[in-house]
């Protein structure tokens, strides 16, 4: 009897300590993260999946730059691309629309003034092809360990 009661507190401790483990496993899965998927562009924008790939870079005079690059990062000039930014700014929602600059696209007005709201960037490659949408919040603070802006940043916090 004392064997089959040191078998059985030796199990229910490994019972336990596998309980605690895995509740300690799921809270860390939980916890918010300032983890980010998307790469940083070569001039230190944003980089979109988009073919090809387009990035997203504020100005300092706040106009906004698309650039195209392929898979390995070489320009392409843009072509019959078209970009379309939504700010959702705290005065309201703005359409910003792009011309075409030199091998890139420009805004033909300013982002509205301040940051910490969201923008909605919609890229379509071509007339009659549905645009693909990107959705993320405007802020342009430094990052502390890449050095990017932060709607930029590529570090995992």
């Amino acid at each position: 009897m004392n064997r089959t009661l040191r078998s059985f507190t030796l199990a229910a401790a490994l019972g336990v300590g596998l309980a605690f483990t895995t509740v300690a496993a799921e809270n860390a899965a939980d916890q918010p993260q300032h983890a980010h998927k998307h790469l940083g562009g070569p001039n230190g924008g944003r980089l979109l999946e988009t073919q090809p790939r387009a990035e997203f870079f504020v100005e300092k005079d706040r106009r906004v730059i698309i650039r195209f690059y392929n898979e390995d990062l070489k320009p392409v000039a843009a072509s019959e691309q078209t970009v379309t930014v939504i700010a959702e700014a705290k005065s309201g929602k703005v359409k910003i629309e792009f011309a075409k600059d030199g091998d890139a696209l420009r805004s033909q007005t300013t982002l509205p003034e301040g940051d910490g709201y969201n923008l909605v960037v919609q890229v379509r490659p071509k007339a009659g092809v549905k645009p693909q949408n990107f959705r993320f919040k405007l802020d342009l603070a430094t990052c502390q360990e890449c050095q990017r802006l932060e709607y930029a940043c590529t570090c995992e916090h």
